[in-house]
């Protein structure tokens, strides 16, 4: 495919970057190909050299010819704060006026002329001089959301002003050089006595009053995956990034429950109890019975809702309650509930194949649909009311256990492109393009994880609402939030489905931005910031979390030298949590005994025995480095003295957590699953129902979890490493 300037000029304009540096130090040049590719996924017309040009024109001149950019994002306590504006040289000598205002309702005003303002650069535009300048603002605003006018005598133009602090926010006990600990675990795995097949957020507040001690519980992200199919488990593939998975509702906790006649009756049936028995003694979650008896149980308590708290004038308090969730989540929360309607109606089917006038949500079929289904649809608000709810009472019972920082919540990176998210927001998403990563040393032939990318120029054209949103929808009753692929704030690498020919290419992202709204929600909510940054990280990528107060994620299995060795606990980043292994790594137990080899030689990832015997011979040879890292830290016995044959498995165990407990990094988690010795992986990448991913339970329930001796014991010596106690060889 010819290659021109003004298709490179356009691809960077676009945001597409002209090469990148791979995991094992191979430069990558972005083709033209791939240029043209992914221009013509962003809406780009590039079908000739003219087009091109043409193309090129519009996306120089667009900016000029407005008066105020979309949106500006401004950090406290990094200078003067000013905003562009751009001004035709014959109005450069006009009195013009701004005002901002403030999110708590405030207004600043001023006057200028624009002659006596900094000049940043000029441009002819339709045959007349424009000139770009510095507009200063006042330098004491406040931090928030906020809206900047401009009157130029002509046209009155506004933008979004978003008033950031410098850094995320940091909890007292972190400036106090505070380690905290805890457990990290999946919610959908957790049992007790009384679950439905699947952890639910009573089981989540039984579990933090049942920690041993710990400051944290990390859990899995809680987001709306597809009720209308329910075998489609990943939580890191979701519907909705903003909503619940209403699959974690313990029915029997809902209000309505004590006073809901036709519930009792449903789960009193012969048939709702054999299914409820068999999703209990289920050794994978059953997401189809699961979900079915939930959604049944849940639509009998909804009606008795509507029947005993109807809309009225003068609401009684549940109603009342339920009324300021709704206004609370505006029309987000609306066209997810209408979403969830359509999609249940169309059974289950990807948007993208529901008749033409649904496929959007604005159009007046789909309005037409929401008034004959007011009912069905309020119903999907009132699950999610009942998800945060329950949500909120987890993370009480944190608290009231004396967890310093409570539940620590997971982003994923994107969404399913058949779900609430994409469906809503469409205008925002690259539909042609593809999300993933290139050839790691993790991932020898690189990822597609299947989620449509974010158009970044038309994010900020939204004035980045749709982040916002997110972002404080996963921070709400959090005490800390990982970032899942943090990289992709300053940008992701994207693909083109069905186009294996065509390489794929990095997009860039308005880091800078992207940072400041972070920061500004961390501090609304009070919440810890991780970014996990595995894989092709970008050069000053850290160091700029580091300065951020964005903690790095730092997985023992990858913290090596070059050489393979571990790198010592003393050396692993104060900004930081540490943990041993990923959702998308074997347990230790798995590790120890090679049951993942076993599984993937099954499956055919390793295609033959003789393949597989090298693996395994493999794994010897890494089991023997990570012994001598631990011996190291004289946490194993030293070869020679009693274990011929080699550590047991509760030693290696209680090693590797204490080896992470002497990091300095400000959190350290333990898997729930190393604790008990599950030996199976929770996810295996590559695969989607070729293993039964994203489903196993824990073998342990939680009230076995809190008397069991192992795990007081091993909760016991992390609190005392991090606590800086020595407690002495294994």
């Amino acid at each position: 495919m010819t290659d021109t300037p003004e298709l490179g000029q356009l691809a960077r304009m676009m945001g597409i970057e002209t090469s990148y540096w791979d995991i094992f130090g191979t430069f990558h040049e972005t083709t033209a190909e791939s240029r043209r590719a992914l221009l013509g996924a962003m809406g780009c017309d590039v079908s000739s050299d003219e087009a091109i040009r043409y193309e090129l024109t519009m996306a120089e001149t667009r900016r000029w010819r407005s008066l105020l950019p979309p949106v500006r994002v401004i950090r406290t306590g990094a200078g003067a704060p000013a905003v562009e504006i751009n001004v035709a040289a014959d109005a450069m000598t006009r009195q013009m006026h701004w005002r901002i205002a403030m999110e708590g309702g405030e207004a600043r005003s001023g006057s200028f002329v624009p002659s006596a303002l900094p000049q940043a650069g000029a441009r002819h535009i339709d045959g007349a001089e424009t000139f770009r300048l510095d507009l200063g603002l006042p330098a004491t605003l406040p931090e928030g959301y906020h809206r900047l006018y401009v009157d130029d005598g002509d046209r009155e133009e506004n933008c979004g002003l978003i008033v950031a602090p410098p850094a995320a926010y940091r909890p007292a006990w972190m400036d106090r050089n505070g380690r905290q600990w805890g457990w990290a675990c999946h919610l959908y795995g957790l049992r007790s006595g009384k679950d439905w097949g699947v952890g639910d957020f009573s089981d989540l507040g039984a579990l933090a009053e049942a920690s041993h001690g710990a400051s944290v519980i990390g859990i899995n992200p809680l987001h709306s995956l597809f009720t209308a199919r329910p075998e489609e488990a990943s939580p890191y593939s979701p519907s909705s990034r903003a909503w619940l998975n209403p699959i974690y509702i313990d029915v029997t906790a809902v209000d309505e429950f004590a006073d809901c006649e036709a519930v009792r009756r449903l789960i009193a049936s012969p048939e709702f109890e054999a299914d409820l028995g068999a999703a209990r003694a289920a050794h994978f979650v059953d997401y189809t019975r699961t979900t079915t008896m939930k959604m049944a149980a849940l639509a009998a308590m909804y009606d008795h809702f509507a029947d005993r708290h109807p809309p009225s004038p003068a609401p009684d308090a549940r109603r009342s309650a339920f009324n300021r969730f709704v206004e609370e989540g505006g029309p987000a929360l609306r066209r997810y509930a209408l979403f969830e309607a359509l999609q249940e109606h169309f059974a289950g089917s990807s948007w993208t194949a529901w008749p033409a006038a649904f496929r959007r949500p604005d159009s007046p079929e789909t309005a037409a649909f929401a008034h004959r289904h007011r009912s069905r649809v309020e119903f999907f608000v009132y699950v999610q009311w009942l998800a945060d709810e329950q949500l909120a009472r987890a993370a009480q019972r944190c608290a009231a256990a004396g967890m310093t920082v409570g539940l620590y919540r997971d982003l994923a990176v994107g969404a399913n492109p058949d779900g609430a998210d994409v469906w809503s927001d469409q205008a925002v998403y690259v539909h042609g393009a593809r999300v993933g990563a290139p050839p790691d040393a993790f991932n020898a032939l690189g990822q597609d994880w299947g989620l449509p990318p974010w158009n970044p120029v038309a994010l900020r054209q939204l004035e980045y609402e749709p982040f916002v949103r997110i972002v404080r929808a996963n921070m709400r009753h959090a005490g800390a939030l990982r970032i899942d692929h943090a990289m992709a704030m300053q940008h992701l690498f994207w693909l083109l489905p069905g186009q294996d020919r065509v390489p794929g290419a990095y997009v860039t992202y308005p880091m800078d931005d992207l940072l400041g709204i972070l920061a500004l929600e961390s501090h609304r909510n009070r919440c810890v910031v991780i970014g996990e940054d595995l894989g092709t990280v970008p050069e000053g990528f850290r160091e700029r979390m580091a300065a951020e107060a964005i903690l790095s994620y730092r997985v023992l299995f990858f913290e090596r030298h070059a050489d393979g060795l571990y790198r010592r606990p003393d050396v692993y980043p104060t900004r930081s949590v540490a943990i041993a292994l990923t959702h998308d790594m074997p347990t230790i137990r798995g590790y120890w005994e090679s049951r993942d080899l076993g599984e993937r030689r099954k499956i055919g990832l390793i295609p033959d025995d003789a393949s597989l015997r090298d693996a395994l011979a493999g794994r010897e040879i890494e089991k023997s480095v990570l012994v001598a890292a631990l011996r190291d830290q004289n946490l194993l016995p030293a070869a020679g003295t009693g274990d011929s044959a080699g550590p047991d498995l509760h030693a290696v165990v209680v090693a590797i957590e204490r080896f992470l407990a002497r990091t300095p990094s400000r959190i350290m988690l333990a898997n729930i699953d190393d604790a008990i010795l599950e030996a199976d992986q929770l996810n295996l990448p590559g695969t989607v129902f070729e293993v039964p991913n994203w489903r196993r339970k824990l073998s342990a329930p939680i009230e076995r979890i809190a008397t069991d001796e192992f795990v007081a014991e091993l909760a016991k010596t992390i609190a005392a490493e991090r606590a800086g106690v020595t407690t002495g060889a294994a």
